[in-house]
């Protein structure tokens, strides 16, 4: 029985590397000859970017390779009769199952690798490779709260009893600039400083020089004064201002999933950033999913009707299909009309039910 493990993993194996190096060919000729017809660019610099963004196709490359490779070893398989005499020795559906699930497993497993730790070290390079690669490149454009506010104004930060915002926040001084807080009690706004920078220093936030408008929730009329090296009382510290700037696109997993329950504590919308954590977990999932999904064809070892030519049709109409429906819910998770699970998990979520159905169908089969 392990000959018939090796064998049925050895052929899915080498059908996976074949679809995945095809797939990786023809979107780097692509890409390639896309950015060699740019002006503004470099060939150099195309090529760079093109080695910068080839983690980021993998989320794309991964899930089809896996299909293909199930596809494509079972037919082959079954076309010699090898499929027929592997069930007739004994070794069970559920058991060849199990092989190919371990051999997507094991893909998913380099997936997560490569986009929740490798992509995210590569982009954190981009400046040091490509000399003002924002402007040249569009996928090396920073993403993050701080990016998405640039030109609209201030960054609002909410805590339990008051709001405050800032322009900006200098991580090597540890200041924030240009900062207002409102300070709320029963609902009612109750105090507001105003200050053009804070500093920390000896675990609290100090100001220079700030003013203080008081009473606003009473009946009367408010009391302004101006105060020179007050402390100010918010409770945040710098390192939760370090991480609301930080460019996500350069954050692993840990970090971006830490990031987000940051933001989503202070208010603030996150549905954005929680479909790119999510999309990180759902192309891992989708690699294990096509791969069984395409295995359905042991269910009927002995059938050969279906020719070669057939199958690469009906994968590359397939890929197109679960790419565009993939790609827009995603952009529905990102603006908020659906939820960020259900746009990364709806989609793989329809096949593990038509997996289980076919299961289910031919569960007295062993």
């Amino acid at each position: 029985m392990p000959t018939l493990r090796s064998l049925i993993i050895k052929e899915w194996f080498k059908f996976f590397l074949g679809a995945f190096l095809g797939l990786l060919l023809l979107i780097t000729v692509a890409e390639l000859i896309t950015g060699f017809l740019r002006q503004n660019v470099t060939p150099l610099e195309v090529i760079l970017n093109h080695l910068l963004e080839i983690p980021d196709k993998f989320k794309l490359i991964m899930p089809v390779s896996c299909l293909m490779a199930s596809l494509f070893s079972i037919n082959k398989l079954r076309n010699r009769n090898e499929l027929t005499a592997i069930f007739a020795a004994g070794y069970s559906r559920k058991k060849f199952f199990n092989d190919i699930a371990s051999a997507a497993i094991f893909v998913a497993a380099f997936q997560f690798s490569v986009s929740g730790f490798i992509e995210p070290y590569a982009i954190s390079k981009k400046d040091f490779l490509i000399e003002d690669g924002q402007s040249k490149f569009k996928n090396l454009r920073s993403k993050g709260l701080m990016a998405s506010t640039i030109g609209s104004g201030k960054m609002w930060f909410k805590s339990n009893d008051y709001f405050f915002s800032f322009s900006t926040f200098d991580d090597k001084k540890n200041t924030l600039s240009d900062v207002s807080i409102y300070f709320f009690k029963d609902n009612k706004l109750a105090k507001k400083i105003s200050t053009p920078l804070i500093q920390f220093m000896n675990n609290i936030w100090v100001a220079k020089k700030s003013s203080m408008t008081t009473l606003l929730d009473g009946a009367g009329y408010p009391t302004f004064k101006e105060e020179e090296n007050i402390t100010i009382p918010i409770f945040e510290d710098p390192s939760d201002f370090s991480e609301i700037e930080a460019d996500i696109t350069t954050l692993n997993f840990f970090e971006l999933y830490h990031y987000i329950t940051r933001l989503k504590a202070g208010g603030i919308n996150v549905d954005e950033y929680s479909v790119m954590l999510y999309e990180k977990l759902s192309t891992c999932f989708v690699c294990i999913i096509f791969a069984l999904v395409a295995s359905i064809g042991v269910f009927s070892p002995n059938r050969r009707g279906n020719s070669f030519a057939k199958s690469i049709g009906g994968v590359f109409a397939f890929v197109i299909l679960y790419w565009l429906i993939n790609s827009y819910f995603i952009e529905l998770g990102k603006s908020s009309k659906i939820s960020p699970f259900l746009s990364c998990f709806g989609v793989p979520l329809l096949f593990s039910i038509y997996l289980l159905y076919n299961f289910y169908k031919n569960r007295s089969l062993k």
